[in-house]
């Protein structure tokens, strides 16, 4: 259903159509989040668009019809924009924003009236009348005013780590603590240290408990936990707890008996980690799994929900490049595929239990809100996600040197002539390359006339594990044959020009891009972004270097594998000119390996250049520097293909 005119910076329809207009690319629409009404009457979206005068992604929120019979509304303003909507059953909206240049804080909108802060917070969940919110406090702040006070009469910017890790992504763990605190009430974590980092928590319906994930210092890599917490007392105790694994994305059934999350193996040096879905008792303790299957792979992308009655549970699992919805009865353990093609998150349930609100999207389609009647299946859109695109795509596979199948997706522009192609490795790497892209979109070469190819190799999620295990002693060596397996079956295409090849890709992708110099020189070109270079430099300087010492083995106990694994070594075989990117501030990723491989590039004498950005993280998410790195690489592609 397309949108009337008149809802003005919603319309995707400005596509994708042009190389030089990347405004019409940030212009797209793009709704991160829906929260429905307990009685079912209201669905409410945050949609970021692109504001001109701030030069910032901006998100608000929308008010759209459950039936998708009328127009959407929007229902906030602020420069500071609104997220995270949740409805409370007296039918108010609470939401986070940041106004007036204040902290991030908790606004309320009654269904009649306007909206008024509630209270600091990063975050909100609400169970019953019960709303939790997490936020930042220093150490030993009694309240937020006296928080206030710590933070004018703090002079230094030194932090004083005691535990592993000291970086997360682009921020650095302390000194602030995110404490989870009942809205204007009690304290539920006083003094949590790092234990609610990448705050995940629940609460239950009946708003008695909060259930989250709880980080334990654990030498390098913490221990994680699923803990309960009374919202009355703050008393925690632990719901579950493995000393291999950690646990994740909770969620508490209706009638307030049952928790769920994922559980995630620990990675081992020999085996590949997996997940599996798990369902505790809550009066009890008792534990049992109920997806625990080797060719499954439920997705952290989507919260799970429970049916309105709590004998089932609606997830999101990783398939072949999509994500669709399983039901899957508690009881039986019966499992029910309710969604075709393409990916969905953000999913809510009809108070009636007859249908499904989520958000989808796809590789040829940005994310949307939809409706899914659980009856017929029908899925109808709530807001257009149709854009015009300047290609098409198709599944294409190749057969590795080991029978294994490579799945992957091609992109051709529209154009009678042979075009030029990129192969794009994703990152991860337990990913895929499915969906819809924002931090890097595929179509945005198309547009310049590039075929791409979208390869999901060894190590990608989606398959079983067995192919998820080829690639795990073979970070880069059996990678590398499946990306290069599914280019040469690629190349054989007559819309391809398979004279001019590039290969590019971004943090694990970066890293294959990194190996694939050092192997091959039958591309004319590479553009490696937050690449790995060096191993044994990333491992001890990288957020999580716990996790890669447990998948890797420690340097000093495996130093072959750091050397095995590392692109470096093979610095003498590389010849094709290189573009490296790198965010000055990634953590992930550290920017020092850019500045390795620039500096190695150089020395050597290899035709290379580097794009640095100092206010940047492991992604360039910033729209004036995501412009022009845009522009770079396909400046660099350009040079090297045309």
């Amino acid at each position: 259903m397309a949108l009337p005119e008149t809802i003005t910076g919603l319309d995707p329809s400005a596509g994708l159509t042009s190389r030089v207009d990347f405004d019409r690319y940030l212009a797209l629409p793009r709704p991160s989040a829906l929260a429905l009404a307990p009685d079912g009457s209201r669905l409410v979206a945050a949609i970021a668009q692109y504001d001109d005068a701030s030069s910032k992604l901006i998100s608000a929120l929308w008010e759209l019809d459950p039936a998708g019979a009328t127009e959407p509304q929007r229902l906030t303003r602020s420069a500071g924009g609104e997220s995270q909507p949740v409805f409370h059953p007296d039918g108010s909206l609470y939401f986070v924003s940041t106004r007036d240049d204040e902290k991030s804080a908790l606004w309320r909108l009654p269904a009649a009236g306007e909206a008024e802060r509630v209270c600091g917070a990063d975050d909100v969940r609400i169970g019953g009348s019960t709303v939790v919110v997490a936020t930042s406090m220093l150490p030993g702040s009694k309240d937020a005013a006296d928080d206030e006070a710590r933070r004018k009469d703090r002079k230094t910017s030194g932090i004083l780590h005691t535990s592993s890790p000291v970086r997360v992504w682009g921020s650095e763990l302390g000194p602030d603590e995110t404490r989870l605190q009942v809205a204007n009430g009690i304290d539920l974590t006083p003094a949590p240290g790092n234990a609610l980092m990448e705050t995940e928590y629940a609460v239950a319906p009946d708003g008695r408990t909060v259930i989250a994930k709880w980080s334990v210092s654990r030498g390098d890599f913490p221990l994680v936990q699923l803990v309960a917490i009374d919202t009355a007392t703050g008393d925690r105790r632990v719901l579950a707890e493995d000393p291999d694994a950690g646990f994740y994305v909770p969620a508490v059934s209706p009638d307030s008996r049952y928790a769920v999350a994922l559980r995630w193996d620990d990675p081992q040096p020999d085996a590949a980690l997996w997940v599996a879905l798990v369902l505790i008792d809550l009066e009890t303790g008792e534990r049992r799994d109920l997806v625990n299957d080797p060719a499954v792979w439920p997705s952290d992308s989507a919260t799970p929900v429970f049916t309105p009655d709590s004998s089932a549970l609606y997830f999101v699992v990783d398939d072949h490049g999509d994500r669709p919805i399983v039901r899957i009865d508690l009881a039986t353990g019966v499992r029910t595929r309710l969604t075709g093609a393409g990916s969905y998150t953000s999913i809510q349930v009809a108070p009636d239990g007859n249908a499904l609100f989520a958000l989808h999207h796809d590789m040829d389609s940005p994310h949307a809100p939809v409706r899914i009647d659980l009856a017929t299946g029908d899925v109808v859109r709530l807001m257009s996600s149709e854009v015009e695109l300047p290609g098409r795509v198709e599944r294409v596979e190749a057969t590795a040197a080991d029978g294994a199948t490579v799945p992957g997706w091609l992109l051709l522009p529209n154009s009678d002539e042979p075009a030029p192609l990129v192969v794009r490795v994703h990152g991860g790497p337990n990913a895929t390359a499915g969906g819809w892209n924002w931090r890097w979109n595929p179509w945005r070469l198309v547009a310049a006339g590039y075929a791409v190819l979208l390869p999901d190799p060894a190590l990608s999620i989606g398959y079983d594990k067995e192919y998820l295990e080829r690639g795990w002693l073979g970070w880069g060596a059996t990678v590398y044959d499946d990306v290069i397996a599914l280019t040469d079956v690629v190349e054989q295409r007559p819309e391809i020009d398979a004279t001019r090849t590039a290969a590019i890709g971004g943090s694990f992708g970066g890293y294959m891009v990194n190996w694939i110099a050092g192997h091959t020189n039958r591309f004319r070109c590479l553009i490696s972004h937050a690449g790995i270079w060096h191993l044994a430099g990333f491992q001890g300087t990288a957020d999580y270097s716990g996790y890669f010492a447990r998948q890797f083995g420690t340097p000093e106990g495996r130093p072959e594998r750091y050397v095995d694994r590392s692109p470096a070594q093979f610095l003498e075989n590389i010849s094709t000119p290189i573009l490296v990117t790198h965010g000055g501030q990634d953590q992930r990723v550290p920017t020092s390996q850019g500045n390795h491989l620039f500096a190695d590039l150089q020395r050597r004498g290899i035709e290379s250049a580097y794009l640095s950005f100092p206010d940047e993280g492991h992604m360039i998410l910033k729209p004036a520097n995501a412009r022009f790195w845009n522009e770079t690489m396909i400046d660099w592609l350009d040079r090297h293909l045309r």
